[in-house]
C-alpha cells in the first residue's frame, strides 16, 4: 500500500517549452511595450529605477533596434515577455566587426509571469538560436552597478568582459560562448 504522504512515489516535474518568434504585427511591438512599462514600474517601486518611458515606446524601440529585432518570449505559445536581438552592436560592441556573435538588449517578462525561475531557460533559448545561426558569442550588456543582474547573467554562465561608460551609461559587457 502506497505511503499516504507520497514518500516512494515519482516526483512529476513538468518543464514549460520557452521559444523565441521573431514579432510579425503591430500589436507584439504594443505588448512588448506594455511588458517593459510594468518592468520600470516594478523597478521603481523597488527602488532600482532603469529605464524612463519614453525610452520604451514602440516610436523609440524601432528607432533604436529596427524592425526585425523584436523577438517575443514564448511559454507554450503564450508571450510572457520579448527581447531585442541584433546582429551587431557597434554602440556597446564597437570592437567586434566580424558576423560571429548576436546581441541582445531590453529582455523583459510580464509581471505575471516573473519569479518563475524562466530567466534561464530564456537565456538558453537565446544560445540556441545564437547557434542555430552559426554564431560563436551571445552578447550583451547591463547597468554595471546592478548587482543582482550581473550575477544573473555570471551564474548563467556568461564571462565578464569590462565596465565603462557608453554615452553617459554605466555598461557591464557579457559574452557567452555559444560554438
Amino acid at each position: 500500500m502506497p505511503d499516504p504522504k507520497g514518500a516512494g512515489m515519482p516526483i512529476c516535474r513538468v518543464i514549460m517549452t520557452i521559444s523565441l518568434e521573431k514579432a510579425a504585427k503591430p500589436e507584439d511591438w504594443a505588448l512588448i511595450e506594455n511588458f517593459l512599462i510594468q518592468a520600470i514600474v516594478r523597478l521603481e517601486t523597488a527602488g532600482i529605477p532603469l529605464w524612463a518611458r519614453d525610452e520604451v515606446t514602440t516610436e523609440v524601440l524601432l528607432a533604436s533596434y529596427g524592425h526585425d529585432s523584436l523577438y517575443l518570449v514564448k511559454e507554450n505559445g503564450q508571450t510572457i515577455g520579448g527581447v531585442f536581438i541584433l546582429e551587431s552592436d557597434p554602440l556597446f560592441w564597437p570592437k567586434i566587426t566580424d558576423n560571429d556573435s548576436l546581441f541582445f538588449h531590453k529582455l523583459v517578462i510580464g509581471d505575471a509571469f516573473i519569479t518563475r525561475g524562466i530567466g534561464h531557460r530564456v537565456l538558453q533559448a537565446m544560445v540556441e538560436l545564437t547557434k542555430q545561426q552559426g554564431r560563436h558569442w551571445l552578447r550583451c550588456d547591463c547597468h554595471g552597478d546592478r548587482p543582482r543582474l550581473r550575477n544573473f547573467y555570471e551564474s548563467f554562465g556568461f564571462y565578464f568582459i569590462e565596465r565603462r561608460e557608453v554615452e553617459g551609461f554605466d555598461a557591464a559587457l557579457y559574452e557567452y560562448p555559444c560554438l
